[in-house]
């Protein structure tokens, strides 16, 4: 088997000594390409070191697999990707079961079972991107924004927290717009292949990866103590049981908001903001445990 692993530096758990572990393991089962793509050329850079690979094995969190996902996107059909859950909030593994353990996940790679999952597509003003997760805007952006690397690095998925506590006193509200649906005073709108986003949150607890229909919801909180009650419920993922709570599900999924949201792709900021169409893009295969 020829393998391409793609490994991100930046990742939160992704240092050299992780990724020559991942490396070691893969390597018993057949030929393996390690790749460090930069920023500026990775679509380019990944797309050539693949074409005579077998398996492209992403060593990164959601945002990198994201990437991945989009440097292939005319040909999603003709890849077998594996995933290494070395990122920050591992939203996309947690969905899979995928172990966090790195050398376990490695041995899931080299396995002989294999998923198809659905990979969505948001679609904005001269703006698109591919995504395996979810998108997220409102809130969760700005809480992104008050998270640095460093931060991440230090703290782990509890840097999502407190990024969230560094913005919480000025929460941004929007009347959002959901299938038609007018929802006042929204602190954050998202729509989830996967059920969970910033870390194991549960905004879409119901989500089948692999059902052909995304999941979305709005979430209004017009004070702070609607915020705080509101925050506890999505932390149980019950938030859909609340009367003021918009969620719906469907093949696609549009969303529009005044004033504008600027939306997450799989927790990258691509520069996409409301109005967004959603919708399901295709297919990926993806190795998990047997």
């Amino acid at each position: 088997m020829k393998i391409l692993l793609i490994a991100n530096p930046s990742s939160g758990g992704s240092e050299a000594d992780t990724v020559a572990t991942i490396e070691d393991v893969l390597a018993e089962s057949g030929d393996v390409r390690c790749l460090e793509p930069s920023l500026e050329g990775f679509n380019l850079e990944v797309s050539q070191a693949a074409r005579d690979r077998d398996m492209v094995v992403v060593g990164g969190g959601d945002g990198t697999f994201s990437r991945v996902v989009n440097a292939f996107e005319t040909r999603l059909a003709g890849i077998v990707f594996a995933l290494i859950p070395t990122g920050t909030g591992n939203d996309l593994a947690r969905t899979l079961h995928l172990p966090e353990d790195p050398t376990e996940a490695a041995r899931i790679a080299t396995g002989s079972t294999e998923r198809s999952i659905d990979v969505g597509r948001a679609t904005g003003a001269g703006v698109q991107g591919l995504f395996a997760n979810a998108c997220v805007g409102g809130f969760p952006v700005a809480m992104n924004e008050a998270v640095d690397q460093e931060m991440k690095a230090r703290l782990g998925p509890l840097a999502f927290w407190v990024g969230g506590a560094k913005v919480a006193a000025e929460l941004p509200r929007s009347t959002v717009t959901l299938n038609g649906t007018e929802v006042r005073d929204c602190v954050a709108v998202g729509v989830g292949n996967g059920m969970t986003s910033g870390g194991g949150v549960r905004l879409w607890p119901q989500a089948v990866i692999d059902d052909g229909i995304l999941d979305a919801c709005a979430l209004p909180a017009p004070d702070a103590a609607a915020a705080a009650r509101l925050a506890l419920r999505v932390r149980r993922g019950t938030h859909g049981e609340l009367d003021d709570v918009q969620v719906t599900r469907g093949p696609k999924i549009e969303v529009d908001s005044d004033p504008p949201i600027e939306v997450n792709v799989d927790g990258e900021l691509i520069g996409l903001t409301t109005p967004v169409t959603f919708d399901v893009a295709g297919r990926a295969t993806i190795k998990v445990a047997s």
